[in-house]
């Protein structure tokens, strides 16, 4: 029985534990101890924290540029940019203009952006490497992160970790059992 109650309290502390990451959301007073989750309490920290990692160790600027800066990349990003030009000025001009003249239009545009976005994309690239403090991805992250309400976040961490924070419930009831055993190991030897 000793082992069972150990796997109950070992479980059920972990998994307390794991909600109180995100519990209570807002400050709790208790007499002189004041109860928040540490996800809520801490979030503009954690976002930074992540900021940081995503700009140092994820994805920092010069990988993001050199990724850019592909033939393969810049071929599409100029296609992608000469085709949606070329769509929205032939569906933009007035209708007396003749629909094979809208399409010359159409053609010329598109040809002009294929021959000038690639030194474009090359120089702003150049740009942005001179200047890396000008973009950041991980500034955008933690923008993101702080605007997310508190369910949303604990949604992206289960989803994220769902699957270890679980074992660390199950781990934590194994380890109350094994505790448990010994306890009774103990009483019956004495």
């Amino acid at each position: 029985m000793i082992p069972l109650i150990g796997a109950l309290i070992g479980w059920l502390t972990n998994a307390v534990a794991i909600r109180m990451l995100f519990r209570p959301q807002r400050p709790v007073k208790i007499f002189f101890w004041t109860l928040q989750g540490v996800i809520p309490r801490r979030q503009a920290e954690i976002a930074a924290n992540i900021a940081g990692v995503v700009d140092k160790d994820l994805l920092p600027l010069k990988e993001v540029l050199a990724y850019l800066n592909t033939p393969a990349v810049a071929r599409s990003f100029t296609d992608t940019v000469a085709e949606v030009a070329r769509r929205r000025l032939v569906e933009r001009l007035p209708y007396f203009i003749p629909q094979g003249l809208k399409e010359v239009a159409g053609r010329a545009i598109e040809e002009t952006l294929h021959r000038e976005m690639p030194p474009a994309m090359q120089e702003l690239l150049e740009e942005l490497g001179r200047n890396p403090g000008t973009f950041s991805i991980g500034e955008i992250i933690e923008a993101k992160f702080n605007k997310l309400n508190l369910n949303q976040i604990e949604k992206v961490v289960v989803e994220v970790a769902g699957r270890e924070l679980r074992y660390i419930e199950w781990l934590g009831g194994l380890l109350g059992f094994l505790i448990g055993l010994v306890q009774a190991a103990l009483a019956s030897w004495r």
